[in-house]
């Protein structure tokens, strides 16, 4: 879409390894991999508390934490088309470590404050994360090998859904408190995600047979943006749409694990998150990944709707 459409030409220079070279991509889908991994950290730690005790405005207090952090994050996405589509290519690990910071700073705010009002700390949490998916796959796309790289990172937020739970079942059994946890799963997070932003701003520029198989990708104006919705705009509703229902149905089932595992009449242990999501991620990976087998851009595209 457009806020994944910028060119990595500025990047190449602080590249380990050419476009061309063997082992770059493997490189690139680790770090996209691993800086994602970590982003779920600053996001998704809260869902595996139950907060059983608290009862505002007749709707349970996760209900509403869950809620207005996806509110926060579903007005971050539409920034973005702006945001993103227009970023220098030079800016975008500088922007990740930006939105990764004032997420964490919502988080500790989220302790702070008394409840129901660290309401507005998961609202403040939502709104920069929205934005980091488009950055990360900035680094990705535009390649030969794109669908390959983004399979390994469409995997990074199936496997860090349930290890971000885990993570944040670990850190209650020790005792931190509900309100709490969110900021000290995020902190735990911190230096991995900083060396991972450090690595994935060396990824190389996209090669001359790259651009030759998918074309340029360049920064858009507002005007380019007005064009394509003007050119595109019943194609990219229709996919948003179907998107946005998707998305519900899976962020019910994942914001409610801990919920979902009771009903089911069993306690989940924090590891138990992390290892449902295995096989999810690995069938998710194949299927999309295979579509670099795939040479025909418009096929490949007909076949990943």
């Amino acid at each position: 879409m457009a806020n994944q459409t910028e060119d990595c030409a500025t990047a190449a220079h602080h590249s380990p390894a050419t476009a061309s070279g063997a082992g770059w991509a493997f490189w690139a889908t680790f770090a996209a991999f691993s800086t994602y991994f970590c982003a779920y950290a600053f996001r998704k730690p809260f869902t595996a508390a139950q907060f059983t005790d608290s009862l505002f405005f007749g709707y349970d207090f996760k209900f509403l934490a869950v809620t207005t952090q996806v509110i926060g994050y579903s007005i971050s996405k539409f920034i973005g088309i702006g945001v993103i589509s227009g970023m220098r290519p030079a800016g975008r690990a500088r922007a990740l470590l930006l939105l990764i910071g004032l997420s964490e700073l919502a988080l500790v705010l989220f302790g702070l404050l008394p409840r129901p009002w660290n309401l507005l700390a998961m609202f403040l949490n939502g709104l920069p994360l929205g934005m980091v998916f488009g950055l990360v796959m900035g680094f990705l796309e535009g390649r030969r090998v794109s669908e390959a790289l983004l399979a390994g990172l469409c995997a990074s937020f199936i496997m860090a859904d349930g290890f971000a739970k885990s993570t944040g079942a670990w850190l209650l059994q020790q005792g931190v408190s509900e309100d709490w946890m969110p900021a000290a799963a995020g902190a735990l997070f911190l230096l991995p995600l900083t060396i991972a932003v450090s690595i994935l701003a060396r990824t190389p520029a996209p090669s001359q047979r790259d651009i030759a198989a998918r074309s340029a990708r360049t920064q858009m104006t507002r005007a380019d943006r007005r064009a394509m919705i003007r050119r595109l705009g019943p194609g990219l509703f229709a996919v948003v749409l179907m998107y946005l229902l998707v998305t519900i149905i899976r962020s019910v089932r994942a914001d409610f694990a801990a919920e979902l595992w009771k009903g089911l009449g069993q306690e989940a242990a924090p590891a138990q998150f992390t290892t449902s999501e295995f096989w999810v991620a690995l069938g998710v990976m194949l299927a999309n990944g295979s579509l670099v087998l795939i040479r025909s851009n418009l096929l490949a595209f007909r076949i990943s709707l």
